[in-house]
This record gives C-alpha cells, sequence and structure tokens, in this order.
C-alpha cells in the first residue's frame, strides 16, 4: 500500500496542476517565512564559525543600503507585513483548501478555497497546537540550541531526546487530523484522538510516511542551504572586487536574489502539496480498508 499511495499521489499533482496552483496561492507566503528562518540561522551558523573569513555582515548591510538608497525601505517593511499576515491567515486555509481539491476534484480552487476558509478557526487551532511537534520547529530549536553552546548539558540532551520522540510519535500519530478536521468538521481534539487511533491500528505504514516526510524535508533543507550561498557569494565577491556601486552588478545580485526566493519557494509549495496529498490517500484508503 505504501508504494501505491505515494505513486498515486505523484500522479495525482502530476495530472492535476490546479492543485500546485492551489498550494501556490495559499502556501507562498508559509513558504516565504520558512525560507526567512532557514537564512536567518544559516547565517547565525556562518557568523559563528566562519566570521573571519565569510563575512556575511556585509551583505546583510548590502542590502538594507540599497533599499534605502532607493527609498524603498518601508515599501519592504509593509511587504514583510502583508507576508506575515498572509501566512497567519492563508496557510489554515490552504491546508483544508488543498485536502477538498483531492476530495471533489471537480470543484475549481476558488470553490476548494472557500470551503477551506469554512474550516479556518478548526485549522488554526490545530495548527497552533501542533507547531511545537513539527519537524521543522525541532530543527529551528535545535539550531538555536547549538548556536547557544549548551549542548554539553546532560539535562539538554535529555530534554532533546525525549522531546524529539514526541516530535517522532506526534507527526506520525496526528497527521491524518487535518484531514478528519477537513473532512469531517470534527472538533480538533476529537479529530487528534481518531487520527491516533487510525495512525496506532496502521503503525507500520504511518511510520514509512512519516519517514518520506522527514527525508525530504531534510533534503530540501540541505538544498536550501547550498543555493543560499549563490547570492551571499555573489555579495561578497562584489564587495571583495569593490564593485558593488556598479549599476549592472546591482542589478544580477536583485535578480538572481529574487528569482531564488520564488523558486525555492515554488518548489516548497509542491512539496508541502504531495505531503498533504499522501496523507490525505493513506486516510481514504485506511478508512476504506476498515469499513
Amino acid at each position: 500500500m505504501f508504494k501505491e499511495i505515494l505513486q498515486s499521489s505523484v500522479r495525482t499533482l502530476l495530472e492535476r496542476p490546479k492543485i500546485i496552483r492551489l498550494a501556490l496561492l495559499t502556501l507562498f507566503c508559509f513558504s516565504v517565512v520558512r525560507l526567512y528562518y532557514i537564512i536567518y540561522y544559516f547565517n547565525n551558523i556562518l557568523i559563528r564559525k566562519y566570521e573571519g573569513w565569510v563575512q556575511i555582515s556585509d551583505a546583510l548591510m548590502y542590502f538594507i543600503t540599497t533599499l534605502n538608497e532607493h527609498h524603498a525601505l518601508l515599501t519592504v517593511i509593509i511587504a514583510v507585513i502583508v507576508i506575515i499576515v498572509w501566512y497567519l491567515w492563508l496557510y489554515p486555509i490552504g491546508q483544508a483548501s488543498i485536502v477538498y481539491a483531492l476530495h471533489e476534484p471537480q470543484n475549481t480552487n476558488l470553490k476548494s478555497f472557500m470551503k477551506g476558509m469554512n474550516r479556518f478557526f478548526p485549522m488554526l487551532e490545530y495548527w497552533w497546537l501542533s507547531i511545537p511537534f513539527w519537524l521543522f520547529t525541532f530543527a529551528t530549536v535545535l539550531i538555536r540550541i547549538y548556536l547557544m553552546d549548551i549542548f554539553d548539558s546532560i539535562m539538554i540532551q535529555f530534554m532533546i531526546t525525549i522531546w524529539w520522540v514526541i516530535v517522532i510519535l506526534a507527526t506520525m500519530l496526528w497527521q491524518y487530523a487535518q484531514i478528519i478536521i477537513a473532512l469531517e468538521w470534527c472538533p480538533v481534539f476529537d479529530a487528534i484522538k481518531k487520527s491516533t487511533k487510525v495512525a496506532a491500528s496502521n503503525l507500520v505504514l504511518s511510520f514509512k510516511l512519516m519517514l518520506v516526510e522527514l527525508i525530504l524535508l531534510l533534503r530540501f533543507f540541505v538544498i536550501w542551504a547550498i543555493i543560499v550561498w549563490i547570492p551571499l557569494w555573489l555579495v561578497y565577491i562584489a564587495v571583495w572586487l569593490d564593485i558593488l556601486n556598479n549599476s549592472f552588478v546591482e542589478g544580477i545580485i536583485w535578480v538572481v536574489c529574487w528569482a531564488l526566493i520564488l523558486v525555492l519557494s515554488y518548489i516548497n509549495c509542491i512539496i508541502e502539496a504531495f505531503f498533504i496529498t499522501y496523507w490525505y490517500k493513506a486516510y481514504i484508503a485506511l478508512t476504506k480498508k476498515e469499513e
């Protein structure tokens, strides 16, 4: 069943590009915020470990100075506020919308989005409840602890180990909850209970699906970290050659930065849509099997 679910999920996304478009519409701001966190922590690691030869601060100061010179700093601040608001508002709707688009393929994206809006508050409640148990949240906190140099503490190591076990269990047992909330209009805690029961009854399949999510996220983090080097090195080389004031060089750097943001965010939307798709298909398959 595991291979069939993954293959079917890939076929669904390939054959129904409107799901990708719906994910791009609703999850783009979520992807941008996630990209920001990766750049932020990646930047902190570089500054902490390699400050002697890679001056990342030059890159950051360049962007801030350039925006200020073009009187665009206020515009960027407003854009950041809009992204944060859209991130908080659209992500829960997007999750439910994609589930409805999968469950009712005859519907347009607009109709799926409107139905997703009806589940905004329970999806938001589930989102905030599950954030501490996200693999991404655990990874960012782990990096923060690493930067604070407190890994040597036995108590910290013990707490991290316990949290890691809880995160793995929650990722494996709770993933059907968002599907249940959207399709069956269950209260959040009832959906979590039902999800746990379904996952525990099919532990091997749920574990394999959780493992796929973990591997894809880790691989994507590595790809993001590598790609983030491109604009940073462009700025670093431009600073070293003292050609930052050249309008052509400046234009290339800005084009590369924005292109990477768009491409990476688009890829992340596809991955998020894939996660929702295969958890949805697994839940439908398991409930049919129980019947």
